[in-house]
C-alpha cells in the first residue's frame, strides 16, 4: 500500500499558566516538508479549539486533519493536544477522521494516551497508519487493518445510491 499522508504532527498546549502551543514531534521531521513550523502549529491547534474537535483545513495543496484531545494532569489544568496528519486532498478525509478518532479512543481505553507514548512511537504510528497495518504499543495490539476495513464499510453504507436521471 502506498503512502497516503505526508506528515504526522503532535502539538501541545500545556494546562499551566502562560503556556503557548508548541510542536512536540513530527514524522518525518517537520523541517523536511513544512516551510513555517509556527504557522503549522496554528493550523494543528487553532485558538478556541476544544477536546473532541476534528478540524480539517486546507494547507497548500493538501488537507491538514487534526483531532483535539486532552491528557489528564495531576496539577493545573489538563494539557490539550492535537494529533494531525497532512493528507493529499484526493484522499477520503471522512475515513481518516474516523480512523484518527478511533485510534485516540483505543489509546485512551488502554491508558496509553500519554505524551511519552507519542514521543516514543511517532514514527511507528505514522508508518502503521499509512500502511494500514497493525500496531503494537507497550504490549497492546491495535488492529488498524480491521479498523480501516470496518470504517470503510460504514462510510460506504451511509452514502445513498442515487438512481435515475437528472434533467
Amino acid at each position: 500500500m502506498s503512502i497516503t499522508f505526508q506528515q504526522s504532527i503532535i502539538c501541545k498546549l500545556g494546562g499551566h499558566v502562560d503556556s503557548n502551543p508548541e510542536l512536540l514531534i513530527s514524522y518525518p521531521p517537520i523541517e523536511q516538508n513544512i516551510d513555517n513550523p509556527k504557522e503549522i502549529i496554528s493550523y494543528c491547534l487553532p485558538i478556541g479549539c476544544k477536546k473532541g474537535d476534528i478540524i480539517s483545513k486546507k494547507y497548500k495543496k493538501n488537507i491538514l486533519l487534526s483531532y483535539i484531545f486532552e491528557i489528564k494532569k495531576a496539577e493545573h489544568r489538563d494539557d490539550l493536544f492535537s494529533f494531525s496528519i497532512l493528507v493529499d486532498k484526493q484522499e477520503n478525509i471522512e475515513l481518516y477522521k474516523e480512523i484518527i478518532q478511533e485510534f485516540i479512543l483505543i489509546l485512551e481505553k488502554n491508558n496509553l494516551l500519554t505524551e511519552d507514548i507519542f514521543l516514543e512511537y511517532q514514527e511507528l504510528i505514522y508508518h502503521s497508519l499509512n500502511k494500514e497495518k497493525d500496531l503494537d504499543i507497550e504490549n497492546i495490539s491495535i488492529d488498524l487493518s480491521k479498523i480501516f476495513n470496518e470504517k470503510r464499510k460504514e462510510l460506504n453504507k451511509s452514502k445513498p445510491k442515487v438512481k435515475g436521471s437528472f434533467f
